[in-house]
């Protein structure tokens, strides 16, 4: 009796601890969350008020900056979209190029082998007049 009610107190504990690790772990998730919520409740709340033109002359200028430094990283992804535009029509240009290779190489491939047919055929005959 004595074992029995033993190993019932061990699985409780063992059960307890778990969901007391699975607690822990939704009270975590639910702090970063709520940071997570806050930070981008106060992101709105300073791009509304950037957007109205309410703030001040600091967050006038720091939403200056921030306008350039954007505009600046639109014109470097301009131009990295330029770059790649252009690796991909030479890249495009160059599959082609490899494809009507292929293509004239196949064709002398398959001329060739012909060609070998004929030989071949030519000579299989040859070797049928010499034996007869």
């Amino acid at each position: 009796f004595f074992t029995s009610v033993l190993r019932r107190t061990v699985t409780l504990l063992t059960q307890l601890a778990k969901e007391m690790a699975s607690h822990a772990a939704l009270e975590t998730q639910v702090n970063d969350a709520t940071e997570a919520a806050k930070k981008y409740m106060a992101e709105k709340e300073r791009l509304q008020e950037a957007l109205t033109g309410k703030g001040n002359g600091k967050k006038k200028e720091s939403t200056d900056a921030t306008e350039e430094k954007l505009k600046e990283e639109v014109e470097h992804l301009k131009a990295e979209l330029q770059k790649t535009s252009n690796a991909f029509h030479k890249a495009k240009t160059e599959v082609a190029a490899v494809k009507k290779q292929s293509e004239g190489l196949r064709r002398e491939y398959d001329r060739l082998m012909k060609e070998f047919e004929q030989l071949q055929q030519s000579l299989n005959k040859a070797e049928d007049k010499k034996d007869l």
